[in-house]
């Protein structure tokens, strides 16, 4: 159990012995003591800390993993954003046709843009997959521009960018729901 787990687990022990010494105190009081509606009224705010607590738990749990997701995910945006531009040098410095800058352009841009890319709890692990195939993605285009594959290999590229892409967009529509 990692140090966050065991941490949230000793203030969840912590919220709910504290209930539990609260409601043994409630049920040996009288219902007409004075006390009883002040110590009533801490069960109840007991209750809720306890609640709130476990509602927010999986999200507290997943935090360091999607931390970790986010680093790997922004740092393979902007890496694969770096070496489009150096592929896009190399196009001038090897006196290659210019064409090809029909392809690298647009997967700078694209590159560029996923560098603003929120990583969320919800999809964090998607996100890391993304940046992953992204790391693919690039090679292909690489591979491509400086001639080792052959150009019908951008059909490819092509569908890379538009299954990229459609991965990559997490509005409700690509979630699969309707507003």
């Amino acid at each position: 159990m990692g140090s966050t787990e065991r941490e949230l687990n000793q203030e969840h022990q912590v919220l709910r012995r504290t209930l539990s010494e609260r409601h043994a105190r409630v049920v040996r009081l009288d219902q007409d003591d004075l006390e009883f509606d002040a110590e009533y009224e801490q069960l109840v705010a007991d209750a809720a800390r306890l609640i709130g607590f476990e509602n927010q738990l999986p999200a507290r749990l997943a935090e360091p993993k999607r931390k970790r997701s986010e680093q790997f995910v922004r740092w393979s945006w902007r890496a694969e954003a770096a070496v489009s531009a150096v592929l896009i040098a190399a196009v001038f410095l090897l006196g290659n046709t210019a064409w090809w800058l029909v392809v690298l352009v647009p997967h700078l841009l694209a590159t560029l843009g996923g560098c603003a890319i929120k990583v969320t709890a919800a999809r964090h692990a998607t996100q890391a997959k993304v940046a992953a195939a992204l790391h693919a993605l690039c090679l292909l285009v690489a591979l491509v521009s400086l001639g080792v594959l052959s150009v019908w290999f951008i059909i490819a590229i092509l569908a890379g960018w538009f299954l990229i892409g459609v991965a990559s967009d997490d509005t409700e529509a690509a979630k699969g729901r309707t507003l």
